[in-house]
């Protein structure tokens, strides 16, 4: 049996002190916004080691909002999914040989599970009520195995679930995901505590927001890797947690505004590779990504008071040009129109109601390589915000841009592994 200990949610709140003085000498506060985001590993070798799977406490969110949130209609009238009966049996997905669900995609590789007629069985997503079902039957093989760094897994690994709208991803669909640990503080019997999100660049490197880690110390923390539904244990490909050997903040960052926010989590052994865990390539030097859209994924918040989610969002937001986000900025009065933006940070958002919250913290900003769009690159690490999703207001990345320079000296330290090209 696998473990069933809960990871306990810990919201971080960082003040940023910004050296332009406001109207009435004050220094001004802002809400940073921590993160969380987690990368799924595929565990091959026989050998590998694997701590007890763990799932994320859900008593703040009510039976009926979990329900609603798995099948899908969350606001759409009372239910209509079918419910377990006597010749309907809630089974894993992957367990059941009803014509309606086991129907594939065109190539045969992905199974669609549609929630809003098989979700039935509230108690898990990858749980779906069926007739014919064989409980001996193991998870799939994923067939295809990636080996470039930035691949995206659109349709999801094994299965592709129909359903969701509350910008929920696929299982496995951004391999690069990783969520940071604690490995259990007191006062919550041992049982881990949720950091922040960071990504894979490297099989031994992860990068994340300096803000987060900076008062951690290695032996305090380890990486997730492989994680997709924090409250389930039965996701059809387990995740691996590995300790952390090094934290490396920036050498220029600076705790009292924050300025470039990145740092590297070297991990005390290199991650398994495969088709729910790769790295994510880094982008060239200087290459702008202004107006594309791109995406960020994580557990964070949907607005500020609501519940951390407990299966891995990801919404697509518009990269801003640093000088328009910059005046943007300016217009909150909680900034003011002397406010500068730092070259080591970049920005996206702005749209109304959509933007990464409170749980996103050092998480990974992705778009796709112009001219190449299968393939994508970390161009930001959620860093900072005013609000979730305010109109006109972008959220603030850490630029990775700004900071390739000291990452590809450390990653090339490690392993030597070229992350634009994969290898």
């Amino acid at each position: 049996m696998e473990s069933k200990e809960t990871v306990m949610l810990q919201e971080h709140k960082v003040k940023v002190l910004h050296s332009t003085p406001t109207s009435v000498g004050e220094k001004m506060h802002t809400r940073i916004i921590a993160v969380g985001a987690l990368t799924v590993l595929w565990a091959m070798a026989a050998t590998a080691t694997r701590l007890p799977r763990q799932a994320v406490d859900t008593s703040n969110i009510s039976p009926d909002d979990l329900i609603c949130l798995i099948a899908g209609d969350c606001n759409s009238g009372p239910q209509t999914q079918p419910t377990p009966t006597s010749s309907c049996t809630c089974v894993k997905w992957w367990q059941c040989n009803d014509n309606l669900i086991t129907a594939g995609n065109e190539d045969g590789t992905v199974t669609m599970v549609d929630l809003r007629v098989n979700g039935a069985c509230p108690d898990d997503v990858n749980d779906i009520c069926c007739e014919n079902f064989d409980p001996n039957k193991s998870p799939p093989t994923p067939e295809k195995q990636v080996t470039m760094c930035g691949q995206r897994n659109e349709l999801g690994v094994g299965a592709n679930f129909q359903g969701f709208n509350d910008s929920q991803a696929q299982f496995g669909e951004f391999p690069w995901m990783a969520a940071v640990l604690t490995r259990g503080v007191s006062g919550t019997g041992g049982i881990p505590v949720y950091v922040c999100g960071a990504s894979l660049i490297h099989p031994q490197v992860v990068l994340t927001a300096a803000h987060n880690v900076q008062d951690k110390q290695t032996n305090d923390i380890v990486v997730r890797l492989g994680e997709w539904d924090f409250k389930n244990p039965s996701e059809p490909i387990l995740h691996q947690e590995i300790g952390v050997s090094q934290i490396l903040l920036h050498p220029n960052y600076d705790s009292r505004n924050i300025n470039y926010d990145v740092a590297l989590l070297i991990l005390e052994r290199a991650a398994e590779m495969g088709a729910t865990v790769q790295t994510v390539c880094l982008p060239p030097p200087r290459q702008t990504f202004d107006g594309m859209i791109c995406v960020s994924s994580g557990w964070g918040k949907n607005a500020f008071g609501t519940a951390i989610p407990q299966i891995l969002k990801a919404i697509e937001l518009p990269v801003v040009n640093h000088g328009m986000c910059e005046s943007a900025l300016r217009s909150s009065p909680r900034l003011g129109l002397r406010f500068s933006l730092h070259r080591s940070f970049m920005c996206a958002g702005g749209k109304p109601g959509e933007d990464v919250c409170t749980g996103d913290g050092g998480s990974p900003l992705v778009c796709p390589v112009p001219g190449n769009p299968s393939t994508y690159v970390q161009v930001g690490v959620v860093s900072w915000g005013l609000e979730c999703g305010q109109a006109g207001i972008p959220g603030v990345y850490a630029s990775v841009s700004e900071a390739l320079p000291w990452i590809s000296r450390v990653t090339q330290d490690v392993g030597g592994v070229n992350r634009r090209r994969g290898r």
